[in-house]
């Protein structure tokens, strides 16, 4: 049946024509006119509306409508209750997958995180009353082809400002989240904070927010195009030290020092490559120099700050739930990324660092180590010309044929030697192994099975007498 448009029950005082048709997928319209078509209203809201609004392609569709979860259950064929207690339903829709939430209003929050009830309803703008920031409440009529923008979201979208909606000490307590949510969004989109909303943040609602939500916010950050900007809110917010504690000093007698360590991370992280290992490598990559820091006549040191910083690293991305084999390669990259380097090294230093790091890893090392030098701020031509050729010596081992790939892996094993030297399963069978290894990061040639088999012989001989 054809159902016709129903009146808003609050005036749209701020209500615009515009025409999103030819940028929505067929799929999500498909929807969206199945709704209508049962005489329901249906909206296009959230990150969508802001996105198109940018010119940009969303990733995320979501439809609201005054069809109760019940009714958009008996709607759609195939659907998922995801969140049908908040009125949410997962519809499938030409093999895609589309939330449709019935419109609402939320009532207390009494556990910072989700409203106690919720009272479902018709009106739009009640709907976008209770969402967070202004750039996520504008919602689009599929029936007038109208922009519903009662809280400025469109402005704020051409001024690139993120805003709250209403009080935002009102918002921030009901969702402590939405503030790790307003630093991401800023890092994302690129945007500038609005200074009502930044101030009202409290790093105290953050204590009842679980590691994992705080993480899922900080990993998109460290994502985003203005990661530097988004990392610097955080820090100077307070919030920061609910995630990272160690990038501030215990007393005052060293904020110098700490000031320097965080503006230099924020600065590596937003010299490297937006993926994920390489951003926390780059944001923790000196963690441990505050207590590495030695002072001597010669001045100030941060030995083995490289060592400690893998460990301090590995201790704080698994707090924050990391997964294992990202925290193995983070600190992996932070392990080695003081790794020495001249000209005049010898190729067998270069293929011991290969082999110890891994071949597989070795981009990700030169990355990591270009950004610290960005970093710095103190960039050079001839800073960059020691980069570009350490970079190109490097990967030279690295190409088929070449040297390392002879180097990577003994052409005999612990049964071979076993074999030909008679001896039992123990540590000596390692300590030979080792032996063997050293001697092939030496001279590659020397990896053949009979060759080896000698050394190892010369090697026993040398212990035996």
């Amino acid at each position: 049946m054809s159902g016709k448009a129903k009146p808003f029950a609050t005036p749209l005082t701020a209500a615009e024509q515009i025409d999103f048709q030819g940028k929505i997928p067929s799929w999500v319209i498909e929807a969206a006119n199945i709704l209508r078509e049962h005489g329901k209203a249906v909206y296009l809201v959230g990150g969508a509306v802001r996105d198109l609004l940018w010119g940009e392609i969303p990733s995320d569709w979501d439809l609201a409508t005054d069809a109760l979860p019940e009714e958009v259950e008996g709607i759609f064929s195939k659907t998922l209750p995801t969140g049908k207690r908040f009125g949410t339903i997962t519809v499938e829709a030409a093999g895609h997958q589309l939330q449709i939430t019935t419109l609402r209003e939320d009532l207390g929050y009494s556990d910072g995180r989700r409203p106690d009830q919720v009272s479902f309803g018709s009106d739009i703008v009640n709907d976008l009353a209770r969402r967070d920031f202004t750039i996520n409440a504008v919602a689009y009529d599929f029936s007038r082809r109208l922009l519903i923008d009662p809280f400025g979201g469109r402005k704020d979208c051409r001024r690139r400002i993120i805003r709250s909606v209403g009080d935002p000490a009102l918002r921030f307590r009901e969702d402590g989240l939405r503030m790790f949510r307003f630093y991401r969004l800023l890092a994302v989109h690129d945007l500038k904070p609005e200074r009502k909303t930044e101030k009202a943040i409290d790093p105290e609602l953050a204590k009842s927010i679980s590691y994992e939500r705080i993480r899922d916010e900080f990993s998109k950050l460290l994502l985003g195009k203005a990661v530097r900007e988004g990392l610097n809110g955080l820090a100077k917010s307070g919030l920061l030290t609910k995630i990272i504690p160690e990038f501030f000093p215990p007393d005052r007698t060293q904020s110098g020092l700490y000031s320097y360590l965080r503006g230099h991370s924020f600065a590596a992280a937003a010299a490297i490559r937006p993926s994920l290992h390489l951003r926390l490598a780059a944001l923790l990559h000196d963690i441990a120099k505050p207590v590495s820091m030695t002072v001597t006549d010669t001045g100030v040191h941060f030995y083995g700050h490289d060592q400690k910083g893998a460990e301090l690293s590995g201790e704080i991305l698994k707090r924050l739930r990391y997964p294992g084999r990202l925290i193995a390669k983070v600190s992996l990259l932070i392990r080695w990324h003081m790794f020495f380097y001249q000209p005049n090294i010898s190729d067998a230093a270069v293929r011991r660092l290969i082999a110890k790091v891994g071949g597989e890893n070795i981009p990700d090392l030169l990355e990591l180590r270009r950004a610290d030098i960005i970093a710095t701020g103190r960039i050079s031509s001839e800073t960059m010309e020691y980069w570009k050729e350490l970079s190109e010596r490097i990967r030279a081992f690295l190409q088929p044929g070449a040297e390392m790939k002879k180097a990577y892996q003994l052409a005999v094993n612990g049964h071979d030697l076993i074999k030909r030297l008679g001896l039992n399963p123990g540590p000596l069978i390692g300590e030979i192994i080792a032996h063997l290894s050293e001697q092939i990061l030496e001279e590659p040639d020397l990896n053949r099975e009979e060759l080896l088999l000698n050394l190892a012989q010369k090697y026993l001989e040398s212990k035996l007498r």
